[in-house]
């Protein structure tokens, strides 16, 4: 390989590169730039949709709270609209005014919808709902299925607190009574907090030699204020 002796040849030879490539150069450029501004209007599309959305599906929700006349045919204008975690949010709210009206066979379809559309965030919570469905159905055997279907730990609690639920209305007290139990050691375990509800739930059917779940709740409470302190040193 030759060497290049003095400045002059080396401005020779980078003049000489240049000529040849500063197009491809400013092409690559350029090209790089316009990917740039694109991606960045591409996220500022997608913010602004995801801001027109939440704000569409928040004014529905106030109407259907305040019971307006046309409330519910603008929720399903939307759903229909929306197979995505926006309208499968608002078909949760439906199906808990259907559960109330006692309109089964349409609080079932909008939990399904939940289930099938609202991705990591919603389908979980969505399987609780249509499981209770599913129990006020009768459909128990079909609920508790559902229910075990439900793998990941993150909604453990949940997953064990409805099937005591599920059981319970089934007329199980026995299965009701364990999945209760099994709620609240998951509680321990993780480190999160008993809510009052399930408290209620387990002492209602506490076996003998049982330690109250309210008392467990508190231990547990003062763990995790012991665990909190401890990480702030």
């Amino acid at each position: 390989m030759d060497v290049l002796t003095d400045d002059h040849e080396r401005e020779q030879v980078v003049r000489k590169w240049w000529s040849e490539n500063w197009k491809s150069l400013a092409l690559g450029i350029v090209i790089a730039l316009g990917g740039m501004i694109g991606y960045r209007q591409y996220q500022n599309y997608q913010h602004d949709e995801a801001a027109r959305k939440a704000y569409e599906l928040s004014t529905i929700q106030t109407k259907l709270s305040l019971k307006q006349e046309n409330a519910v045919a603008l929720a399903e204008s939307f759903i229909k609209e929306h197979e995505d975690l926006y309208g499968s949010l608002l078909s949760l709210d439906l199906a808990a005014m259907n559960s109330a009206a006692g309109e089964y066979d349409k609080a079932l379809d909008n939990a399904v919808f939940a289930v099938k559309n609202g991705g990591e965030l919603v389908s979980p919570n969505a399987k609780f709902v249509q499981a209770h469905v599913l129990a006020q159905m009768k459909k128990f055997d079909e609920a508790v299925s559902l229910l075990e279907s439900v793998e990941t730990q993150a909604y453990a609690v949940e997953k064990y607190e409805t099937l005591g639920d599920v059981y319970y209305s089934k007329g199980d007290m026995d299965k009701a009574h364990d999945a209760y139990l099994k709620a609240l050691e998951v509680c321990e375990q993780k480190k999160i907090a008993i809510n009052p509800l399930l408290q209620m739930k387990a002492d209602n059917l506490i076996h003998d030699g049982d330690t109250p779940a309210y008392k467990r709740a508190q231990v547990l409470a003062e763990e995790i204020s012991k665990s909190a302190a401890e990480i702030k040193k």
